[in-house]
This record gives structure tokens, C-alpha cells and sequence, in this order.
């Protein structure tokens, strides 16, 4: 740049003693004395907005830094003292409602179950499932009796252990103690049966242990609540079972030929807050003791439930621990070579260096230890998400120290005026651009805070918090680490006293130089338009076709012991026997024929609904109770005793049946009876029995697919929503991971877009420039929409892992855009010469480019592969939501450098002179703009003094 294109216009002085000296101009007492005193109060406020500029603001701060950073360190202690909160951490996940909208339907379902059991937390239900080894069948007799023996263990013997105190499940299981009966009853008929059949003896003919309904003297046993995936003994022509005399006792006495898993529930009510820790840890010390301690050459025991989960989740999270350390190694070390070899080239290499490399790594670490600590003192539990957190604070808190570093060495001259002054050069080149970049960082996870579901609310609160944390510590920190460093310089050295450098130095600014012609030139231009709509088609298309899903078996570890059990719940249990509850929450009068009448044709809504099992599965008190009305209870003791046939009473239409509540109370005090009496709830008025709620069950099988499940509870919501006079409610224990599914598109569509908003906003607020306003905008939009659908062609689902990488990957790419099209926007570049500020003009786009890139083109490469370094050792832990946001963060530098140093700055330069310089600032603040608050009309000619001070002033804001 030739001298004589120096504009001189802005001559300040710059000592350590007045950071805003200026230089006195020829003829000031005469220009005084031509100016009146509301000119001279003009003059005042115009120099005033000149010195609170924004770049002006970040010139002081830089300038204190360097003379106190002493006093800054102490700041950046205070910050970092939150780190001894972590003492405090406390890690939980909630799998179960975690990530479900607050308001989401499920939610309301759940809090009426709640009611219903006069609970505060769910019911906490505790999953056994036992499977047979060596090829055997569960309903072989040995196997039986390991089941029953297990059963009778875990609910009266085994002990767990919480404070002390010993914790017994019969203890914690009221009111569903019998909750495994139906499997009792039945062991002890195939008992009666089996000892039969062994002695020589014919089997009963009063007990019938057929599948799916078993009748033991004439009660009924459903038995698909207990065994799954059973296969029935084959058919005869003529429609019988096909029986030979050496089958096995079990294949004879019973209709099966193969059960495969026997599933029991131990369910208990979280009605207090102790209690809901003592099922917890009952059921961790069960899960402990399944996988540690239980021994069987014939049975495997298989223990699940959501406390387990959330265990397991956990464990995987702390797992990540040495994966961190590793990649903590992999940028410390990329970070200090790298400003090893910038202070090689610019020949000031000194002991300094080394503690500019360990500040670069230290404020991310610190922002990271502070939010845990800060968020462990509010109170706020750490769950596995936030466990991620730091590979993201990690992997972009380096970056404005990238370029920070860049312009420190740039700007070695200016430290013949004094640190303080070179400080502020630093802070006044790069200070608007990372703080562009940290502040969206900051608003694209704290409007991801404001998501409705509670896990994701949770990263990103402890993210936003750490990127908040590493800006600051950067200029609180870093900044004085910066200034500190400058006393290990050796004075005398130079750049120019080695061939090596100059050749080297010459050779980037003339690739700097053939790039930017490259990019400036309009068939290239037209090229990157070109792959540039082939990379929106495959992003969109990627995008249009993500499928919104959330299964266990990605979120789980692949080697979890969890995952055996997950698939029999899924692939078996589920496909076999799906159960709703339907509360009826209104007053239901027996003898009212119209209000009995819906609720019967409710019933048959939900019997004759796709994949519902039918009326022998649905357990539903009325149809007992009906039959008890008419014919009492269903025992006959001499058919018992074998001395008569039972009785096979007549079904009665329940649409016809004439009954009251009158015979409620011994109904629910028969022993064939009395389960159901926490399905009911009733109440004495006057001597009468008013019904006050109720609930019962509808099975439906073949379910394993998510896009059934969910089409049933849309489907059980609008039956539902069709009986409102009867105020009935559906509740199934997966409708909260339903309703995920359901609002993940919406809500991640519409935190996108506030969030991209935002990010115009603040790029608004700091680029004075509308067309790079939204270039920028746009090209974080392409960014983000790139990610997404790659993500999708990689076969990852849209889950709440993908939406928080997805506000990720926005935060991120604004890192790349941001830089560009802030420093393109100039219209000049300063230098400091002779202890002066000279501003040089840039003049074409190509010439801005050159400036641009210059600038920011090595930073962003060096941040964009410190960022691959520290997530690079995720890559080797088998877990679901590491590789999501391996694969995000790969997408988002991948794509973030083709925007930031092609697309972008060819976009740019193609577009007129006039449209990418245009400054919004000059137009509405400048006081020779009419359009401006500020503006001041002219008194004399154009040559006036008046006119003169006053534009030289406003170049000070410009």
C-alpha cells in the first residue's frame, strides 16, 4: 500500500499517558473563534460519539487491559472461585419425561394418573423379565419354579440399602403387591396339573391353562400379561391340538409349545419424596444384583426400568471423562504449536509464548468449571447433555484467541507506544467480530433455553452460561495473559532480517492475492453459484426426508447391558400384549341407561380399534361386576371337589343389564374380585354408593413400531376427546416419548428460526452494513440447513440430540460468517506509524477481499482444526450422543469454511461496490446527513471551518 494513499484526517497521538490525545491542527484559535457556542456544544457531543463508538469502546477496554492486567486477573479469579460449586453437582437424567414439552399432552394424562393415586410422582414399576438358557421354554416346569422362587425373593427376601436402613419391596409396594398374582394362580393350577399328569392320573378338567385366557375353576387367568412370546402347539385337521404321548408334561398340560420370556412388574407410588428415593434405590440394588450376583444354569435375569435408564445414561456420560483429557492434549498441543511457529515467523519467539498458548486453553476450561459450579449452586442437576458441553465450549472457546493472537503479532509496532496502546489495537481490530460471533453463540443456546423440554432446557442454560463465561474470560483473562507476555519480547528483533520469512511472507500475500482475483472473477462466481445450488438441493432434500424418532437403543451405549432387555420390551412385549389406561374421571350413575349406554359404545371405540387384542383382554371391573350382580361368585365347591360339572352361566348384554351399587362392597371384598379395588373410586351419600372415577385396560398387540405407537395414542386421544361428558383420559407409560416425537419438528423449526433471528439482530447491531447483514443471515441459514440435512442422509433421526446440536451448529456457523462479513464492510484498515493512527482506504473488492482474508482467513483455519482436534477422540466412544455431535461439529466446520472462505467472499465481491459499502451509521448518525438525528445544516460554503471541524469530527465516528 502506497504511502501516499495514507489518509491523514485521523491523526491521534497514542501514548500510555492519554490513550485520546490528538494532534493539534493549524489554525485551531482561529477556527474557535468562528464558532458560536451552541456549535461549540455540537462540536462536544460529536466528538463524544466519537470516543463511545463502538470500535472506539473496545480501544479503551483493550488500552486498560494493558495497563492493569493485573487488576483484570483478579476479576477473572473472582469468576473462576464458582468453579468450588462443582462440589455440589449433582447427576441425574430423566430419560422418561425429560425431553417432553411441558405442555404437552402427556403431561396433563400423567397428573390425572397422579390424582387418580393421590400421588406426586409416577408410579415407579420396576421390570423383571426372565428368559430361558440352553433352548428350553419358561413354562417348563424347572423354569417355573426359578420364576416363582425369583418373584416370592424380590418381593419379600431381597434387601436393599439406602442411609443405612434395610429396603424391602413388600414394605414399598402398597397397593400393588398382588400385582403378580395372575402368574401365582397360575403356577399353582399347573402345579395341581402337573403333579396329576406325573402320578398317572388325568388332568382336571375344571382347570384349563390354555393361552391367552387360562380358567381355573371357572375364574378366568389372563396369561398374556405374564408370558410373551408364546407359540401354541399345532392344529390337527380337525381343529384340535395335535398331542402325541411323548411330548413333555408342559406341552400337554397346557396349549404351548414355546414361551420365551415371563415378565414380572414390581410397581410401587412415589407419594413422598423419601419414598420415591427408596424405590429408586431399591431398584438400583436389584439391577446391581442381576447383573452381579444371580446365578442360573437355567434362567437369565434381565432387570429394567427408568431409574436404571437414568443410571445407565449416567455412567455413559462419566465415561466421556478421559475422552475430554484426550482431547484437551489434542488442543493444548495444536494451540501451542501453532503459536510456536506464528512467533517463529514473525521472529519473536520467547518464553511468553508458551503462556499465551496455556491462556488460549484456560478460559475455555475455566467458563467450564465456573458454569458447572454455577449451575450446581442454583440448585440445577447435571444431566448427560451437559456432560457434552464441554467439547463444545472446548472446541470453539479457542477461537477468538486465534484471533486475538493473529492481531497481537500484527500489531508488534504499536508496542513502541506502550502495551497499553497495542492492547487496544488488538481489542479495536477484533473485538466487535468475536463479540458478533460469542453473542450469538450465547443467544442461539439461551433461546434453546427456552425450549420446552426440560433436558434440552438444561444444556442449554449451562451452555449458554459457558460460552457467556469464555467471551468474558477472554477479555478479562487472555487479554492480560497478552500483556503480560509482552515483557518476555525481546525489543530489538525484526521480521525483516531473514530471507526465509520474507519469501515466506511473500508467497501468502501473493496466494492471498490470486485467491481473491479467483474470487472476484464472474465465471468463478457463477461456478460457486452453481455447487452451491447442488449443495442446497441435497440439504434440503436431506432436511424434507429426517424422520423424527426416538429409540433406546441408539440413546443407550451399544454396550450397555440394557440393550438385551430393551429389545425383548420392544420386539416381544410390546408386540404382544400393549396395554391403555383409560380413566373415566366423571361420576358414572349404574342405573342412568343414556349415560351407560356412551359409555359402553366408548368401550366398543377402543375394543374395535386397529391392533386391539379384543374384548378377552381388556380388563374392564363393569363386565365382572355384572356378572357377580347376576350370579354371584364365580366358585362352586363342588365342582371343586370334582363332584359336579361347573356351571356355565349365560353372558348378559351390558347394554341390557339392570344393575345398582349396592353389591360394590362385597364385589371388591371377594377374593376373585378384589384387585379391582384400586381401578375404583367411591364414596357414601346418604347410604348410597355414588361412583366417583374409575379406570380400566385395553390390550393391543403388534405395536414395536413407533409409527404405530403413535398413531394409536393419536387415535386414543380423539375417542377420548369424543366422550368429554364423561371426562375420559387416556394414559400409557410411553405416551411421554410420543409426544417427544410429536413436537420435536415444530419445536426445533420454530427455536431455529427465533434463534436465526437473533442472530440477524445482533449482526445488525455490530454491521453497519445491510447486505452483509444478510448475507450473513443467509449463510447461516445454509449452514445450519446443510447440517441438518446431511445429518439426515447419514440416517440420523431428528431426536432431542439432533435439536441441540442443530442450535449448535447455528452458534457455530455464525463463528465463520460473522468475521467475513464484518471486516469485508470496512472501507479502511489502520496502521500505527510514527506513534500515529493511519487510516488507509480499501478501494475494490478485491482489495477488501485481500484485507479480509488477510485478517481472518488463517484464524478460522486454525480454529476450525483446533475445534476437529478436541472433539477428534469421540470418535472412539460407542455412544449415541457423542457421535451426534462429532458428526454435527465435522458438519458445521466443514460447511462453515466453504461459506466463510469461498461462498461467501465470492458472493460479496460479485455484488456492486456501492451495495457492500454502504453504512447504515452514516446515513442516520452523521451529522452532514440530513437523514440523521445529528444533522447540522451548513452555514457557509462547503470550504467553511465550521463544516470542516464538524466532518473531521464525524470521521472519528465513522
Amino acid at each position: 500500500m502506497t504511502e501516499n494513499r495514507v489518509v491523514n484526517d485521523d491523526k491521534l497521538q497514542m501514548s500510555d499517558s492519554d490513550p485520546l490525545n490528538t494532534e493539534n491542527a493549524v489554525g485551531v484559535a482561529e477556527e474557535e473563534r468562528a464558532v458560536s457556542p451552541m456549535d461549540n456544544r455540537q462540536e462536544k457531543l460529536n466528538c463524544l460519539h466519537g470516543f463511545l463508538s463502538l470500535r472506539r469502546l473496545f480501544y479503551l477496554i483493550g488500552y486498560s487491559v494493558g495497563r492493569y492486567p493485573h487488576a483484570y486477573l483478579v476479576v477473572a479469579l473472582l469468576i473462576s472461585i464458582n468453579s468450588l460449586g462443582m462440589y455440589k453437582m449433582v447427576l441425574k437424567d430423566r430419560i422418561r419425561d425429560g425431553y417432553t414439552p411441558t405442555n404437552a399432552p402427556s403431561r396433563y394424562e400423567t397428573d390425572v394418573l397422579r390424582e387418580f393415586y393421590n400421588i406426586s410422582g409416577d408410579p415407579a414399576m420396576t421390570i423383571m423379565i426372565l428368559m430361558p438358557k440352553n433352548g428350553t421354554t419358561m413354562h417348563a416346569k424347572e423354569n417355573l419354579d426359578e420364576a416363582e422362587k425369583l418373584s416370592k425373593f424380590f418381593l419379600n427376601e431381597f434387601n436393599g440399602t439406602r442411609d443405612g436402613r434395610v429396603l424391602r419391596f413388600s414394605n414399598l409396594c402398597e397397593p400393588y403387591c398382588q400385582i403378580n398374582k395372575v402368574f401365582e394362580l397360575y403356577k399353582n393350577a399347573y402345579d395341581d396339573q402337573y403333579k396329576l399328569f406325573t402320578s398317572g392320573k388325568p388332568i382336571s378338567k375344571n382347570t384349563n391353562l390354555s393361552y391367552p385366557l387360562a380358567t381355573m375353576r371357572g375364574f378366568d387367568i389372563h396369561l398374556e400379561r405374564s408370558l410373551f412370546g408364546v407359540e401354541l402347539n399345532p392344529k390337527a385337521e380337525d381343529n384340535t391340538t395335535d398331542l402325541s404321548l411323548d411330548l413333555p408334561p408342559h406341552r400337554i398340560i397346557t396349549n404351548m409349545k414355546h414361551v420365551e420370556v415371563i415378565v414380572f412388574i414390581f410397581r410401587g407410588d412415589r407419594d413422598s419424596a423419601e419414598k420415591e428415593k427408596d424405590l429408586s434405590k431399591w431398584e438400583l440394588d436389584a439391577y446391581e444384583w442381576s447383573l452381579n450376583e444371580y446365578k442360573s444354569d437355567i434362567v437369565d435375569v434381565q432387570i429394567v426400568g427408568t431409574d436404571v435408564l437414568d443410571n445407565e445414561m449416567m455412567k455413559d456420560g462419566r465415561r466421556l471423562t478421559p475422552f475430554f483429557a484426550a482431547g484437551f492434549g489434542f488442543e493444548i498441543t495444536f494451540v501451542s504449536v501453532c503459536v510456536i511457529l506464528t512467533a517463529v515467523y514473525h521472529n519473536c519467539l520467547d518464553q511468553g509464548k508458551l503462556l499465551i498458548s496455556l491462556g488460549a486453553v484456560l478460559c475455555p476450561i475455566l467458563a467450564i468449571t465456573s458454569t458447572y459450579g454455577i449451575v450446581s449452586i442454583l440448585g440445577m442437576r447435571t444431566n448427560s447433555f451437559m456432560l457434552v458441553m464441554p467439547f463444545l465450549v472446548m472446541g470453539i472457546g479457542v477461537d477468538s484467541c486465534f484471533l486475538m493472537i493473529h492481531s497481537w503479532q500484527k500489531e508488534r509496532r504499536a508496542q513502541e507506544s506502550g502495551t497499553g496502546n497495542r492492547l487496544g489495537m488488538v481489542y479495536e481490530s477484533v473485538g466487535p467480530s468475536i463479540t458478533i460471533t460469542s453473542l450469538t453463540d450465547f443467544l442461539s443456546f439461551a433461546i434453546g433455553a427456552l425450549a420446552p423440554t426440560p433436558e434440552t432446557r438444561l444444556f442449554c442454560i449451562a451452555s449458554s452460561i459457558a460460552l457467556a463465561l469464555t467471551y468474558i474470560l477472554q477479555l478479562v483473562l487472555f487479554g492480560p495473559i497478552l500483556a503480560i507476555a509482552t515483557k518476555y519480547e525481546h525489543k530489538t528483533t525484526s521480521t525483516n532480517n531473514s530471507k526465509w520469512r520474507k519469501w515466506l511472507k511473500a508467497c501468502w500475500k501473493r496466494c492471498i492475492n490470486i485467491y481473491c482475483r479467483i474470487l472476484s472473477n464472474k465465471f468463478f462466481a457463477v461456478v460457486v453459484m452453481m455447487g452451491t445450488a447442488i449443495y442446497w438441493y441435497f440439504a434440503i432434500y436431506g432436511l424434507m426426508t429426517m424422520k423424527t424418532r426416538l429409540d433406546a437403543v441408539k440413546i443407550l451405549p451399544k454396550d450397555s447391558p440394557l440393550q438385551r432387555p430393551n429389545l425383548v420390551l420392544t420386539n416381544l412385549v410390546w408386540a404382544n400384549y400393549h396395554p391403555v389406561t383409560i380413566l373415566v374421571n366423571a361420576p358414572l350413575d349404574l342405573e342412568n341407561r343414556q349415560q351407560m349406554t356412551r359409555y359402553w359404545n366408548m368401550v366398543e371405540e377402543f375394543e374395535s380399534m386397529h391392533n386391539c387384542k379384543g374384548k378377552a383382554s381388556t380388563l374392564i371391573w363393569v363386565r365382572d361386576y355384572i356378572k357377580y350382580y347376576y350370579y354371584g361368585e364365580p366358585f362352586d365347591l363342588f365342582a371343586f371337589l370334582g363332584l359336579s360339572t361347573p356351571e356355565v352361566n349365560e353372558d348378559i348384554d351390558p347394554y341390557e343389564a339392570n344393575i345398582t351399587t349396592a353389591k360394590l362392597p362385597e364385589f371388591l371384598k371377594s377374593p376373585f374380585f378384589k384387585h379391582w379395588e384400586s381401578f375404583i373410586h367411591y364414596h357414601y351419600e346418604e347410604g348410597v354408593i355414588k361412583l366417583d372415577r374409575f379406570m380400566m385396560n385395553v390390550a393391543y398387540d403388534n405395536t414395536s413400531s413407533w409409527d404405530t405407537r403413535i398413531q394409536l395414542m393419536t387415535d386414543w386421544r380423539k375417542v377420548a376427546n369424543n366422550y368429554s361428558d364423561l371426562n375420559v383420559t387416556v394414559w400409557e407409560p410411553n405416551g411421554m416419548f410420543v409426544d417427544q416425537m410429536l413436537s420435536l419438528g415444530r419445536t426445533a423449526t420454530q427455536t431455529g428460526i427465533w434463534t436465526l433471528v437473533c442472530m440477524a439482530v445482533v449482526c445488525a447491531i455490530f454491521i453497519p452494513n445491510p447486505c452483509s447483514i444478510i448475507t450473513a443471515t443467509v449463510s447461516i441459514a445454509s449452514i445450519t440447513t446443510g447440517v441438518m440435512g446431511f445429518l439426515s442422509l447419514w440416517s440420523f433421526d431428528l431426536d432431542p440430540v439432533v435439536m441441540a446440536a442443530v442450535l449448535m451448529s447455528i452458534g457455530l456457523s455464525v463463528d465463520f460468517i460473522a468475521h467475513v462479513a464484518y471486516h469485508f464492510q470496512l472501507a479502511h484498515r489502520k496502521e500505527i506509524r510514527n506513534g500515529k493512527i493511519k487510516k488507509i482506504p480499501l478501494k475494490g473488492s478485491t482489495e477488501r477481499l485481500e484485507h479480509t482474508l488477510g485478517a481472518v482467513a488463517w484464524p478460522m483455519i486454525q480454529a476450525g482444526v483446533s475445534t476437529i482436534c478436541c472433539i477428534l477422540p469421540l470418535l472412539f466412544r460407542a455412544s449415541y450422543s457423542p457421535s451426534v455431535f462429532v458428526a454435527a461439529i465435522f458438519l458445521v466446520v466443514t460447511f462453515g469454511m466453504l461459506h466463510g472462505l469461498l461462498i461467501l467472499p465470492t458472493f460479496l465481491a460479485a455484488l456492486p461496490e456501492s451495495v457492500t459499502t454502504a453504512n447504515c451509521y452514516r446515513v442516520f448518525l452523521s451529522s452532514s446527513s440530513e437523514r440523521s438525528c445529528r444533522y447540522v445544516p451548513r452555514r457557509d460554503s462547503t470550504n467553511s471551518i465550521e463544516l470542516q471541524k464538524i466532518e473531521r469530527k464525524d470521521s472519528l465516528l465513522n
